[in-house]
């Protein structure tokens, strides 16, 4: 029979307790990876992970993205390593903080495929997300971690780090500022200053990324304002090449125009930025209706810059 606990010495409790609370340390161990997200556009951002053993070779922490850590965005990361291969495939699932982050292409839920390389000593590999909740593109890009320190943790726990390589110091550079989003496919209401509501049937485009629609009847009723907080956007709109309103200031007001459709060719609808207004970046919504069919579109630039809407009138 084992003597009950209260007639342990104390002593010896202490050791089962300590030895109880190293085993529970031991199975929730921590890993610490601080890299960089590179996308498109050549913007850079700081990326790190801390993440703990979950389940067999699953992993499960946190994960913040910013260019100013005050400017963070958080978000729920899994994992799955595979130790032999040095591999780790990681999966943001939630926000669950936004600092007013922003970015000047839309980046999503991270999604990537990283792969250890002997030669480069960097842990990277490329941004596998495709498509946002509201079926906006994705920016390609890719992460990558440099510290063998934290690697080697990763990939074998039990190793004894290295000592610390030098530290060289690098002068502070001022960033460039920031413009849009930071887009996502979760469903959180994320806190961002200048955010565009995510809406399924809402189009997003911007310059470089265009939307054409086949059209039905004689003529597009357009109807533009400013969504959000009244801030002073100013966008000049041509109809194929032509002024059809200049300099306008977006209001909560919706102004609509009606523009005549002909022939089969391609007609072109232009929203300039004329500035980006007191919380950039300029954004306007829009509605085109082609008879009783609405189409919801949001409108974002840089001083500038311009986004177009195609119209093909159907055969």
């Amino acid at each position: 029979m084992l003597p009950s606990i209260k007639n342990l010495c104390p002593a010896l409790l202490l050791l089962i307790v300590s030895m109880l609370s190293f085993r529970a340390h031991a199975q929730k161990k921590e890993y610490i990876l601080t890299g960089y997200m590179g996308v498109q556009g050549g913007e850079s951002f700081h990326y790190d992970m801390k993440l703990k053993d979950s389940a067999g070779n699953m992993l499960s922490g946190y994960a913040n993205t910013y260019s100013k850590p005050e400017n963070n965005v958080r978000a729920y990361v899994v994992a799955e390593i595979d130790r032999d291969a040095r591999t780790i495939h990681i999966r943001e699932n939630t926000i669950v903080e936004n600092n007013y982050f922003v970015s000047e292409y839309i980046i999503c839920l991270v999604e990537a495929n990283l792969k250890f390389s002997g030669t480069e000593k960097t842990l990277s590999g490329p941004l596998i997300t495709m498509t946002a909740g509201n079926g906006a593109n994705c920016s390609k890009g890719s992460i990558t971690f440099s510290d063998m320190n934290e690697i080697n943790a990763l990939f074998n726990p039990a190793a004894k780090a290295a000592p610390p390589a030098a530290v060289t110091t690098v002068p502070k550079t001022t960033p460039k500022p920031l413009k849009i989003v930071y887009d996502t496919a979760s469903k959180s209401k994320l806190v961002i200053a200048s955010q565009v509501p995510v809406v399924p049937t809402q189009v997003i485009i911007t310059e470089g990324k265009d939307k054409t629609y086949n059209w039905n009847s004689d003529e597009v009723i357009l109807t533009i304002w400013d969504g959000n907080t009244e801030d002073g956007d100013k966008v000049t709109i041509s109809y194929n090449g032509n002024p059809v309103i200049k300099d306008y200031v977006l209001t909560k007001k919706q102004k609509e125009i009606k523009l005549p459709i002909g022939g089969n060719e391609l007609n072109i609808i232009s929203i300039q930025a004329i500035n980006e207004g007191g919380e950039p970046p300029n954004t306007a919504n829009i509605t085109i209706k082609d008879g009783d069919t609405a189409y919801d579109i949001i409108a974002h630039n840089t001083f500038g810059k311009t986004a177009l809407i195609k119209i093909r009138k159907k055969l």
